[in-house]
């Protein structure tokens, strides 16, 4: 992990933040790495792996875990990386003693470099300095695998209805949005698989709410398009407050 990126994350996360961030996430430690159904209906859409899992995945800033113990559950070959070494514990008892860091640069880890089918990191790079980024896409890259996906979501800095993320956290540093990601991802030898809004599954979720995801789908469809052709020249660009964004390294 470059000193900027860690310098950063640990003031968010293990230093003067620890004790009232964590609160203020409500990031409670009999809680850890349990997910809802909703979760799960997410995870599945969002990270779209395979059962059986033929997966090894990292989880980059997995917070109180949820993500983690979803990926767990469904037989994926866990690691974590999280600067706080409060939820690095937690994270060591629900995976393993030897798969979960403080750092990128653990010794552990980096003997694992370019194995990694999926990388994710949700709500992270939002919380690292611009100029620490490029670094950053290019330490992923080399995590992962020939092949392999990194998914990335962060506040949507396209969107006007972004902000309410983006300003919502005072640990937030950098705004992005879709040029800005597809930049650093290229510069680092990353390709574009999707720029996008997160996933809003609609199976799994019961039918009343499957029923008015899709009015909300079809809703934001429409108003995306009239501000397309009103202002982008047809380009039709997602308005959601978060954006996803997932990278591949090349096969070869």
């Amino acid at each position: 992990m470059n000193a900027e990126w860690s310098q950063t994350l640990t003031a968010t996360r293990s230093g003067e933040f620890r004790g009232e961030y964590a609160a203020w996430k409500e990031w409670d430690a009999e809680q850890f790495g349990r997910y809802s159904p909703l979760d799960a209906a997410y995870f599945a859409a969002e990270l779209d792996i395979r059962v059986p899992p033929q997966e090894r995945v990292l989880e980059i800033g997995f917070g109180n875990g949820s993500a983690l113990g979803w990926l767990k559950g469904l037989g994926a070959d866990v690691y974590a990386v999280e600067a706080n070494p409060i939820l690095v514990e937690r994270a060591r008892r629900l995976l393993g003693e030897k798969k979960a860091f403080l750092d990128l640069e653990d010794a552990g880890l980096a003997s694992l470099a370019g194995t990694f089918t999926l990388v994710v990191a949700f709500d992270v790079i939002e919380h690292i300095p611009l100029t620490a980024l490029p670094q950053v896409f290019s330490s992923l890259r080399g995590l992962l695998a020939p092949g392999g996906r990194c998914v990335l979501r962060f506040p949507n800095g396209d969107s006007p209805f972004g902000r309410v993320h983006q300003h919502g956290d005072p640990t937030h540093v950098t705004t992005l949005g879709s040029a800005r990601v597809d930049y650093l991802a290229r510069s680092a030898g990353l390709e574009i698989d999707a720029m996008r809004a997160p996933a809003l599954p609609l199976k799994g979720i019961g039918l009343r709410r499957s029923l008015r995801r899709r009015l909300i789908l079809a809703g934001r469809a429409l108003i995306e398009r009239c501000i397309g052709l009103l202002y982008f020249g047809g380009q039709r660009i997602p308005l959601d407050p978060n954006y996803t964004a997932v990278l591949r390294r090349p096969p070869t």
